[in-house]
């Protein structure tokens, strides 16, 4: 692990961030992924950066949450909010470990992150910039739960994590273009799937994994995802025909389910039929209570990440796969904010715009 956590906080710190002499970085660290924050301090002072790490002991966080002592939690420290808003960089490692155990918590678990606005409004005002680290999530006790082996799947997230940003984006941006003037999308695959989708004025966005700062529409925006690599396009009534047979497993890490084995299939835009195996009452429970608009294809995501597979929470960012969502496209940047959303994702696929190839066998072409 020592040699790929120092490449990941290489990319992210030198290649992605540009952190120079003289510069600031706050990292915010758990007591589990303390092994990943010591690369980072390293390579900040390599490149003759000041790093501070602000650290939250597990043990002392469920404390606090047993004790039910809330109040310091309701606000942010004035130190913190100087380190914030006066920073040049930014990385977020999440916790705690047992994230589910956080979220069965309830409506209790806001108490815990009453000082977020205050954080985000000193990081807007400093202009920061940063990342939200995957690493985070991947636990060994979130590893149980989704039968993951905790330190492989850590380590995949490392080394899509260290994929250059300014590879994918260049990517993304190459293939949106020849998306934005394109009138048909098709995707196929032996497995059955054989999907046309009208894309004439699709909105798209390209997540390459590169903060640009917050901003009037992405007040939040100064934070990426680590690992990325994502080309979203919004479908907003727009036409679907076909079937789409998913052939990788999608993560729900709000409820910490997962979904597999899904057969779609559309006509004129909308979900005509439907199975799921992995997760089946699940998705049938929320789809059953969800308004009008459920059924409509509101969104399609390209992954463009050459090292993703069987990447939980960022599964989508597999090279050349394909995730498509029906209902809420608010993620893509659509209109639909309706309170539901199905996924189901294709990898290994060939994907054409118009007759001509984008993405054939898991690569994009």
């Amino acid at each position: 692990m020592p040699d790929n956590a120092a490449r990941l906080a290489r990319t992210i710190l030198s290649r992605n961030l540009g952190l120079k002499k003289g510069n600031s970085v706050v990292i915010e660290s758990w007591t589990h992924t303390l092994p990943y924050t010591r690369a980072f301090v390293d390579e900040a002072r390599r490149l003759g950066a000041q790093p501070t790490v602000l650290y939250e002991d597990e043990t002392a966080w469920w404390n606090a949450v047993a004790a039910k002592r809330t109040g310091p939690f309701s606000h942010l420290s004035s130190v913190e909010k100087a380190a914030v808003g006066n920073a040049d960089a930014y990385v977020y490692f999440w916790g705690p470990a047992d994230m589910r155990k956080a979220i069965d918590l309830g409506t209790f678990s806001s108490k815990f992150i009453g000082f977020n606005e205050e954080w985000y409004t000193a990081a807007r005002k400093g202009g920061l910039r940063g990342y939200r680290m995957s690493l985070g999530l991947a636990s060994d006790a979130t590893a149980k739960r989704f039968g993951l082996a905790g330190p492989a799947w850590r380590e995949r997230l490392v080394k899509a994590g260290a994929v250059d940003a300014g590879e994918m984006l260049a990517t993304g941006n190459r293939v949106a273009k020849r998306i934005s003037g394109a009138s048909e999308l098709r995707i196929r695959h032996p497995n059955g799937t054989d999907l046309r989708i009208a894309v004439h004025g699709a909105r798209m966005t390209v997540a390459g994994g590169i903060p640009s700062g917050a901003t009037k529409d992405r007040p939040r925006g100064m934070l990426e995802g680590n690992p990325s690599g994502q080309l979203f396009a919004a479908l907003d009534g727009k036409d679907a025909a076909g079937t789409f047979v998913s052939n990788r497993t999608v993560f729900d890490m709000g409820r910490y389910d997962k979904y597999a084995g899904s057969k779609w299939s559309f006509k004129d835009g909308r979900l005509t039929d439907h199975s799921t195996t992995v997760g089946r009452d699940l998705f049938e429970k929320a789809f059953g209570a969800a308004p009008k608009g459920k059924d409509r294809l509101a969104y399609l995501s390209i992954g463009l990440n050459p090292e993703a597979r069987d990447l939980p929470p960022c599964e989508d960012t597999e090279e050349g796969a394909i995730l498509l969502g029906i209902g809420n496209n608010q993620v893509a940047g659509g209109r639909s904010r309706i309170p539901f959303t199905g996924y189901a994702m294709l990898g290994g696929g060939t994907l054409t715009v118009d007759g001509k190839p984008i993405a054939r066998g898991g690569r994009i072409v």
